[in-house]
């Protein structure tokens, strides 16, 4: 698979080598140094006995896995300073801080998305929507609200500057919206596979059906995400907060405090996701005709000096 290099030619004054190589090539070099960092660090993991048991130790299953997840992030931040330098990190920088996007994408990520996973419960599992506890709503929200300040600070932030932050406009500027949006999102799903690998992550069981059934799953449900989030990115001008937002909320929100038939039995969660994701997606590639709310002439941080402008779309 060919990925566009999305960089003007070496002339005299680049450099050679390593560099040169990772300035021609940034995002294969991204994603490259995404996975590496990400399963070399989730390797000591992977192989205790918290996971395929080859090690005779085990290690806290949160820290091991926040700790290999930074790999997005800190390849978002050395592709950009490679290519983009200074001036390329400060404009990613300021778009952590782009929140003058408009209430709508604020309700959006904080409500919209938890909305999303009510709706997949519907056919998941059957009778469960029935189990709705009406009582538990306002803790759920108040649960919802530590959760999401506490996960905004873990995933979110270790995964979007990368992927949407350095990766995505690339992505788009040189495949487009909806192909780029879908390589990405494939991308981003298959980073994930060493996290498979341990029991019980996702659903994850043992064998090659229990892990290669729970992470289809997943990833179709990446690639439905993939689309809500590049929508919501080309809509508030690459805004990294909202992405982060929407992010955060997928993964704090405590489904199962409403729905307790839901409590512990996390293949359940992925499919509930899927299924809410995947309609929205659908929508949104239909009214959108696949354009996501791209612009025909975005300018995009592919160069040192450029700006990021994304004007609102379909």
């Amino acid at each position: 698979m060919n990925v566009p290099s999305s960089s003007a030619p070496l002339t005299q004054t680049e450099p050679r080598g390593l560099l040169g190589f990772m300035r021609r090539h940034p995002l294969r070099c991204y994603f490259f140094l995404a996975y590496a960092v990400s399963w070399l660090g989730w390797l000591p993991l992977v192989l205790s006995q918290t996971g395929l048991g080859l090690l005779p130790f085990h290690l806290p299953l949160l820290p091991a896995i926040v700790g290999g997840a930074f790999g997005p992030i800190g390849s978002g931040f050395l592709m950009t300073a490679v290519t983009s330098g200074k001036t390329g990190v400060r404009q990613l920088l300021r778009r952590f801080l782009l929140w003058r996007v408009g209430v709508q994408w604020y309700l959006f990520a904080l409500l919209g998305i938890p909305a999303l996973m009510v709706v997949g419960v519907s056919p998941i599992p059957p009778g469960m929507l029935a189990e709705f506890r009406v009582s538990a709503l306002f803790s759920t929200l108040l649960q919802y609200v530590g959760l999401f300040v506490v996960q905004f600070f873990i995933s979110p932030l270790a995964e979007e500057p990368g992927w949407r932050g350095f990766a995505l406009p690339r992505l788009q500027e040189g495949y487009g919206p909806l192909k780029g949006t879908l390589l990405l999102g494939l991308l981003w799903g298959c980073w994930h596979v060493p996290l498979f690998l341990m029991p019980g992550y996702d659903g994850a069981g043992t064998g090659l059906f229990g892990v290669a059934l729970p992470f289809g799953e997943f990833l179709v449900s990446a690639v439905a995400m993939a689309i809500i989030i590049t929508w919501v990115f080309n809509h508030t001008r690459g805004s990294l907060l909202l992405v982060m937002m929407v992010h955060a909320a997928t993964d704090s929100f405590p489904l199962a405090s409403l729905f307790p038939p839901a409590a512990g039995i996390t293949t359940h969660i992925v499919l509930i996701g899927l299924v809410g994701f995947g309609c929205l997606a659908l929508v949104l590639l239909a009214v959108t005709r696949g354009k996501l709310g791209y612009p025909s002439r975005p300018s995009v941080p592919l160069q040192a000096g450029e700006s990021f402008t994304l004007a609102r779309k379909n």
